[in-house]
């Protein structure tokens, strides 16, 4: 990867004007990362644009500048756009970004390498990514960067809990932690900061639950009924998943949430055993072999099988 850190920097300097993108429904890896890859360019001397074209959550707004983050983009030609956590170039929206050079970091094992310059490792988050570029660029590692770093890896990692949890990863968590990132304040942020509208709709999900093969495909529903009656935001519905997965028995975890008429997003979770990235690329989507999505359409029941067929022919 060195060659690759060094081709970024020669990039990254010579350039006036640079955009950084993250991906639609963004997560705290994306943002974080952003924030951070943002923060090391002012460092250099170098302004950019940070854009998210679905903006930043209520429950990552706590992240520094996050208010700095614009959702649509400018009317302008950037000499630099750098993409942060997307597999494809059509993770960013559907806005066209005009720029002479795009240089793509990722960490997904579906990335297409759609870059100019592609930064694609298999590690546990951009953000472990965005620590090499900070050290590469020589840049002090400030209280901010490293809470925005620490931030993209426990919301990528669960909170060192999933398998993309690496030794490298606590190597790093060890650094921003003596660089001022704080674990019990980053805990609460993400954690313990759920609305009492979070909780209404997480029972709701509950009580719809559904398994197969005796406990080991488990899934509910979110509707956009149950949403309506909960006031339920987008942000209340992030984490639901994993409360599925943790059934014991549980080895593929499932939850549809209808996002509009006839359309439903998909989150799946995985334990280990089953690769949930191919069970959502066979619906358009994709992502990690054990957390993925996708967004399909049509009916719900006819959704429903079609998803569940690609999950049952997993156990065959």
């Amino acid at each position: 990867m060195k060659k690759v850190i060094e081709e970024i920097k020669n990039a990254v300097l010579s350039s006036k004007s640079i955009i950084l993108a993250a991906h639609v429904d963004p997560d705290g890896d994306t943002l974080g990362s952003m924030i951070a890859l943002a923060l090391i360019l002012k460092k250099l001397g170098i302004e950019c644009v940070m854009y998210s074209t679905d903006g930043v959550p209520n429950s990552y707004k706590f992240l520094p500048h996050a208010g700095e983050i614009v959702d649509k983009v400018p009317n302008a030609k950037f000499d630099l756009l750098i993409t942060v956590d997307s597999s494809d170039i059509s993770r960013i929206g559907k806005e066209k970004i005009h720029a002479k050079k795009t240089i793509n970091i990722d960490h997904h094992p579906d990335n297409t390498n759609f870059g100019d310059i592609n930064y694609v490792e298999l590690i546990s988050s951009v953000a472990e990514q965005v620590f090499h570029l900070a050290k590469a660029f020589e840049v002090e590692i400030d209280q901010e960067i490293a809470f925005a770093l620490y931030i993209s890896i426990i919301t990528d990692t669960g909170n060192f809990r999933y398998s993309n949890t690496l030794p490298s990863t606590f190597e790093i968590a060890k650094e921003l932690m003596e660089k001022g990132a704080d674990p019990q304040t980053a805990a609460i942020a993400v954690y313990e900061n759920r609305r009492i509208e979070g909780l209404n709709i997480l029972a709701k999900t509950l009580l719809n639950v559904e398994t197969l093969k005796n406990g080991r495909i488990i899934y509910s529903v979110i509707t956009s009924e149950m949403i309506a009656e909960t006031k339920a935001r987008g942000e209340d519905l992030v984490g639901i998943i994993d409360h599925l997965r943790s059934v014991k028995t549980v080895e593929v975890a499932i939850l549809f949430r209808e996002e509009s008429k006839g359309v439903f997003k998909l989150n799946f979770r995985s334990k280990g055993k089953v690769n949930v990235s191919s069970i959502a690329k066979g619906c358009g989507g994709g992502g990690h072999v054990q957390a993925s999505g996708c967004t399909v359409k049509g009916e719900f029941e006819e959704v429903k099988k079609k998803v569940l067929d690609l999950v049952l022919a997993e156990f065959k």
